[in-house]
């Protein structure tokens, strides 16, 4: 029967990228349209039969008491990256993901956000994964347009996306890394700034240097420029964050962390090789238990579980890590996002079930579900209460889980991609 399923389900992600459509548009005679995700090489301009055309692919209520959300069902091809930035200077957030980015439409009294498809680029697609595994928006030409970087484990691990501006035209690729495939990258602050503008891929080869990129700026020859913080790298799993207190972003790996000297850009690092985390995804730090020291929260990408280190100190003063299961009644937990989603003033974890993170990871057969975690304090320990966003349906958690105020009504909404499809969900609390 095992072996049904699998044949199944690889059937099915075959198909969602092997001519099936990407989503149906409807146009305004209420005719329908289909918008095809193949894929190939180079960049690409808008089809004419999605031009002003809203997405309309239905939807339905999802959450539960604590939280009710409107579930928008935006494209049914396959993409596991998403990030939500104003692509064209509107006033308004859109969505990019996989080839397309998804135009957000004025609101109209009594209905929620709507969105228009265009695709801009065409990219690869190798062994059931488009090649595309992080979606990060910055202006990197600095014309104040938001530029997308993109990774993969491919022909191109690491590159970036010109945004044509006002003038017009298609999407530019530049490439910055051929090294070392790239699972999956994201924006952190690595300069102190406040702002999340310096880039940490995870690179995929061990014998590759572990490198944060940032923006070069006019009139810079190169737009990026990079920075070793090792001449190796350290595993399935990165993150950032102030691990010591002194003030400053150290960068975290599943092996130990790196402390960041008073200079990150000239200094040197110093590694603490205190933990053996697993393959990760995410890797955050956060005073879970709020008694003033840093502690971490991370998942296993490819196995179960969803856990938080406690950072403890023995009775020589030196660091420790105690392990605290959150969940691990699911596995392939590969993206998480750290948002106060109930503003209760502690930060909440958003995560979910990727699809076939690979098929032969421990219950990637098993069924997709979207998920938030809120901390509460029982009984002198933080205990965790989960709840369900989306369960048994064709929606995962995929690479990326933007979580922000999409629509601009005052609460925060939830996007997420994956190999099933494209997802908004909207949350309805400023609507009660």
């Amino acid at each position: 029967m095992s072996r049904v399923k699998n044949r199944v389900r690889r059937q099915f992600l075959k198909s969602m990228s092997a001519g099936l459509p990407a989503a149906v548009l409807l146009g305004g005679d209420g005719s329908a349209a289909f918008a095809g995700g193949a894929s190939g090489q180079g960049s690409s301009a808008p089809k004419p039969s999605e031009a002003g055309r809203v997405i309309d692919l239905g939807s339905e209520m999802a959450g539960d008491d604590a939280i009710t959300f409107r579930k928008h069902t935006l494209d049914l091809g396959c993409s596991e990256a998403v990030t939500v930035a104003d692509v064209n200077l509107d006033g308004r957030l859109d969505i990019i993901s996989g080839e397309s980015w998804y135009e957000q439409l004025p609101r109209q009294p009594g209905r929620g956000p709507r969105f228009v498809k265009h695709k801009f680029r065409n990219l690869g697609y190798t062994d059931y994964y488009l090649e595309d595994l992080s979606d990060l928006a910055i202006d990197v030409t600095g014309d104040g347009y938001p530029d997308i970087v993109t990774c993969s484990y491919w022909s191109k691990p690491l590159s970036w996306w010109e945004n044509p501006g006002k003038r017009g035209g298609p999407w530019r690729e530049h490439v910055m890394e051929t090294g070392s495939p790239v699972e999956f990258a994201f924006l952190v602050d690595i300069l102190n700034t406040g702002k999340p503008r310096q880039l940490l891929p995870q690179f995929g080869r061990a014998d590759f240097p572990l490198t944060w990129y940032e923006v070069a700026g006019a009139p810079a020859a190169e737009p990026w420029i990079k920075h070793e913080v090792s001449p190796k790298s350290w595993g399935h799993g990165i993150g950032a964050g102030d691990v010591n207190g002194d003030g400053r972003t150290d960068i975290i790996t599943p092996h130990g962390w790196f402390e960041a000297p008073p200079d990150p850009r000239h200094g040197s690092w110093t590694f603490h090789a205190e933990f053996n985390l697993g393959d990760t995804g995410f890797i955050f730090v956060e005073d879970v238990n709020r008694d003033g020291v840093p502690d971490l929260i991370t998942s296993l990408g490819h196995g179960y579980g969803i856990f938080w280190y406690e950072q403890q100190k023995d009775a020589a003063g030196n660091r420790r890590w105690e392990k605290h299961l959150i969940d691990d009644g699911f596995s392939q937990a590969h993206a998480m996002t750290l948002v106060d989603l109930n503003g209760d003033g502690r930060r909440d974890i958003v995560t979910g079930k990727r699809f076939y993170a690979h098929e032969h990871d421990p219950g990637a057969n098993e069924p997709l579900g979207l998920y938030w975690y809120e901390p509460f304090d029982s009984k002198g320990r933080v205990s965790w209460r989960r709840h369900i966003i989306d369960y048994n349906t064709r929606t995962g958690a995929g690479l990326q889980i933007p979580v922000l105020d999409i629509d601009g009504d005052g609460d925060l909404d939830i996007v997420v991609a994956g190999k099933s499809g494209l997802y908004l969900f909207e949350n309805l609390t400023a609507s009660r």
